[in-house]
């Protein structure tokens, strides 16, 4: 398994299924099933942006990759994402996040999880709950921008922040996210130093699964 420290040098796809050879560091977002073009660029977007205002603090902007890839063939009923995780560890990416319209359902809280971080720089998000709580299609966009970088912050293994305002906070309901205007200075210190750590300009030790919306 690649850690941090070591950067991945392997073949992502563009937009155009055009294979690129990614020597330099590189986030790559991974749209499973039918995930709709505005929603992806939403979510590139709303990376994008993260990056710019962090831009002076990381030595070099990473690469932002995306393709779409088809479901897992086999998903179980319950706990969905451990089908998503063997993949996202396959992809190319010093960071990879998968987005899917699967629930990832946790039987031990009987509801569905919007986001899982996971060792190595991985984390899924789902967009099933944001598609039944959001009242209407800006709302579900504009949430789901604010959750792929609570999804980025726990790929990079930060939990989950005591401030309400702080986009890295904990998460109930979909509405939440609503009540989030900022990355908070704490979290994103963190998040600076844990993004070093996996495009591999410092070491860090911090490693953990982490749940998101329970």
């Amino acid at each position: 398994m690649t850690t941090g420290g070591e950067t991945r040098r392997s073949i992502v796809r563009g937009f155009d299924g055009i294979q690129y050879n990614q020597k330099r560091p590189g986030i790559t977002l991974v749209c499973f099933g039918r995930i709709e073009h505005e929603l992806r660029d939403e979510l590139l977007h709303s990376l994008g942006s993260l990056l710019d205002s962090l831009e002076e603090f990381i030595p070099i902007r990473p690469v932002v990759s995306c393709f779409h890839e088809p479901d897992p063939l086999r998903i179980p009923a319950v706990n969905q994402e451990v089908s998503y995780f063997p993949l996202l560890e396959q992809i190319g990416g010093n960071i990879v996040l998968g987005v899917t319209n699967t629930g990832f359902f946790d039987p031990s809280k009987s509801r569905y999880i919007f986001s899982y971080g996971h060792v190595d720089g991985r984390a899924a998000l789902s967009a099933l709950r944001f598609r039944k709580e959001c009242a209407t299609r800006q709302l579900f966009l504009e949430r789901m921008g604010k959750q792929i970088l609570k999804t980025l912050a726990m790929a990079c293994t930060l939990s989950s922040c005591a401030d309400t305002g702080c986009i890295v906070s904990y998460h109930r309901w979909a509405k939440d996210l609503d009540r989030n205007q900022y990355v908070c200075e704490p979290c994103r210190q963190d998040l600076i130093r844990n993004l070093k750590f996996f495009l591999n300009v410092q070491p860090d030790k911090n490693s953990a699964l982490i749940a998101e919306g329970d």
